[in-house]
């Protein structure tokens, strides 16, 4: 999902901004992770409203990425303890 979101940011900006792919690389980075450093070149109003789908989409993918590893890291614990606890009743 992550790679994804970067690859579509990529194109994105590669078609509505002309940009060069290592600069649409660049510009998807910095707006995935919210670093924010600045644009490359300054963005034109498409470039602009694409960046705000960015930002949304990749909050909501990466939020959603951490919460699935999240459950999973905690479920594996919750098993492991219900495992014990069992192993305790029967001792």
């Amino acid at each position: 999902m992550l790679v994804l979101i970067l690859l579509v940011g990529v194109f994105g900006y590669m078609m509505i901004s002309d940009y060069t792919a290592i600069d649409a690389l660049y510009m998807t980075v910095i707006t995935v992770t919210t670093v924010g450093f600045g644009e490359v070149v300054p963005l034109d109003n498409n470039s602009k409203i694409f960046t705000i789908f960015l930002i949304l989409t990749s909050i909501v993918i990466v939020g959603y990425a951490l919460s699935t590893i999240t459950e999973y890291i905690l479920s594996k614990d919750h098993i492991e303890e219900l495992k014990q606890k069992k192993m305790q009743k029967k001792n």
